[in-house]
């Protein structure tokens, strides 16, 4: 039945990003860069003035990790992210010299502590668990304008990481920090959710 729904309902994330975002070439975070995918697609579509992508690129070996792209089930873990982390940089090699695009090899913790903007659009993707999207939120709260918008990838999906980010989604939306521009359905299929800060 998913499947059927996903088929006829299916939303591009670029495409509900674009029919959100109010400010034209904005100030862009991406937290959990991965291969770059996403990256790639929001410098292309939204010509950022500056786009930060943020991703330790580093392998982990507890056991709830296991099933995640970040478990160390092979012995060669490390050397895949190293691997992603080059092909990111080779990507925009180009954007990195004309000071368009800087890449932080870091987590979002550390990285947010040093962190000089004021983003439009932040895009949070990274450690699923509840505890560390809870902290990539609070963080975005600090740096997001007012008219910003902050996005977070597998909204209502279980996943290894048991849920985390949509019960981290939830606490900020129950504590009148955010309120959800847009989210995923069934007949709004992306499994993303557009969240916005309230005034406090």
């Amino acid at each position: 039945m998913k499947k059927i729904f996903k088929k006829l309902f299916s939303v591009d994330r670029i495409d509900l990003i674009k029919k959100n975002l109010k400010k034209k070439n904005p100030i862009s975070l991406e937290i959990g860069v991965h291969r770059g995918d996403l990256s790639k697609q929001l410098f292309l579509n939204f010509s950022p003035q500056k786009l930060i992508l943020v991703d330790p690129w580093m392998v982990f070996d507890e056991l709830v990790y296991k099933k995640s792209w970040y478990g160390n089930t092979e012995n060669f873990g490390q050397k895949k992210q190293d691997l992603y982390f080059e092909e990111v940089n080779d990507y925009f090699k180009k954007e990195i010299l004309n000071n368009e695009v800087e890449i932080h090899r870091t987590t979002s913790d550390e990285y947010f502590i040093n962190n000089k903007y004021k983003f439009d659009l932040i895009y949070i993707d990274g450690n699923h668990l509840y505890d560390f999207v809870k902290q990539d939120i609070l963080n975005s709260l600090k740096f997001i304008n007012d008219e910003g918008i902050i996005v977070l990838d597998d909204y209502k999906l279980k996943g290894w990481w048991s849920d985390g980010v949509t019960r981290a989604i939830d606490y900020f939306v129950n504590t009148k920090k955010l309120k959800i521009l847009e989210s995923h359905n069934l007949f709004n299929y992306h499994h993303q959710c557009i969240l916005q800060k309230l005034d406090t």
